[in-house]
């Protein structure tokens, strides 16, 4: 079994590929290089969601503190029993 002790060499060597095998030229996987890009656009989308979702619930706690009759409402929602 061969081991391979520098990628960089490995990778960037031109080789036969009828007598070697064929290399790995490039990128190992799709899109290199927008790692940072993906990661900051997911920090924008996780603030601005809950940026939006704070604004929507203050307001909707907003309507339901005005609907509220006063602090001693609730004394008269006592069932008899």
């Amino acid at each position: 079994m061969a081991t391979v002790t520098n990628w960089v060499e490995h990778l960037t060597t031109d080789v036969d590929s009828s007598t070697d095998g064929i290399q790995v030229a490039g990128e190992i996987y799709p899109m290199v290089g927008t790692e940072g890009w993906l990661l900051l656009l997911g920090v924008i989308f996780w603030l601005a969601w809950h940026l939006a979702t704070a604004s929507g619930e203050s307001e909707e706690q907003r309507k339901l503190a005005k609907k509220s009759p006063g602090p001693n409402a609730h004394k008269n929602n006592i069932p008899e029993w």
